[in-house]
């Protein structure tokens, strides 16, 4: 029995198509399943939760990384794997990993097929992120850019918010060290990238049990804006203004809000560590 959690809304009504290529894939083979539609904010955890309840076994996700983020915080792992449709604007977490065929065709036959894969998930206080936790400039674009559906939306609003964006302090305990920057962005990376394509992270390896904490800083010469071609591409690893450290955990003080896979919260410990293969999911057919 597959059980799917769909945001059929997500990628601009993409969800819904993907929807339907996937349960006729599933319907010409006679598989058992069972569709729930979301309907709202956190509806996706609520099922979720409510099925590993009630014995489901595979759990598949179908939807944009804001639906993959609620279906992880449902899942008990000790009962479930976690199938992934991508169908939203971006899907970084999916394209950044290869974790799972952006054609829903292939990517629920991977399901199908069962072969077993693990990945891993970050802790942030009692919440858990798939891709990437951060605070600064990200957050300030999600926020101008939350009612829209313009996939080039994200890149657009990230060089307009840096002309008029300040630095602000944070303090990073990581490996046994405390610093302190000026911040313009924070990220705790478990995939590579956000924003629809910005390789925030190229590093980044989902299973290899450590995370990789990039810190940019204002550049002390060059004008913030004129580096942001660099870090769209992700060629600012190397450059001064960039900190990047590999860790198990890492505490980030700031007061500012923090994003999990692109969905913001206010109040939240930035409190982060690595949950080694914590996430039961399938091989990708496209990597065998």
């Amino acid at each position: 029995m597959i059980d799917i959690v769909a945001n059929k809304t997500s990628g601009k009504g993409n969800g819904a198509k993907s929807l339907a290529k996937a349960v006729a894939y599933l319907d010409e083979r006679g598989i058992e399943y069972s569709v729930h539609e979301t309907t709202g904010v956190g509806h996706g955890k609520k099922i979720t939760q409510s099925l590993c309840d009630n014995g489901a076994t595979t759990v598949v996700a179908l939807g944009g990384d804001g639906t993959f983020h609620e279906v992880l915080n449902g899942m008990d792992f000790d009962k479930a794997r976690m199938g992934f449709i991508p169908a939203g604007r971006g899907n970084d977490f999916a394209i950044g990993t290869k974790c799972a065929s952006l054609d829903p065709v292939k990517a629920i036959a991977s399901i199908v097929n069962g072969v077993p894969r693990e990945l891993d998930y970050i802790r942030v206080a009692d919440k858990r992120c798939l891709n990437v936790a951060g605070t600064g400039l990200d957050v300030e674009v999600l926020l101008k850019t939350s009612n829209s559906n313009n996939k080039l939306t994200y890149v657009a609003s990230l060089f307009r918010c840096l002309l008029k964006y300040k630095p602000y302090r944070v303090t990073v305990e990581c490996n046994g060290e405390t610093r302190e920057y000026d911040c313009i962005m924070t990220g705790v990376c478990n995939g590579t990238q956000i924003g629809s394509g910005i390789r925030l992270s190229p590093v980044s390896i989902a299973d290899d049990g450590k995370l990789d904490v990039i810190v940019m800083e204002k550049p002390k010469r060059v004008p913030t804006v004129l580096v942001m071609p660099k870090f769209v591409k992700g060629k600012h690893m190397s450059k001064p203004y960039t900190h990047h450290m590999i860790c198990e955990s890492v505490r980030v003080q700031t007061t500012a809000p923090v994003q999990l896979d692109g969905e913001i919260y206010y109040d939240l410990d930035f409190d982060a560590s690595v949950v080694k293969h914590g996430v039961k999911t399938f091989t990708n057919i496209e990597n065998t």
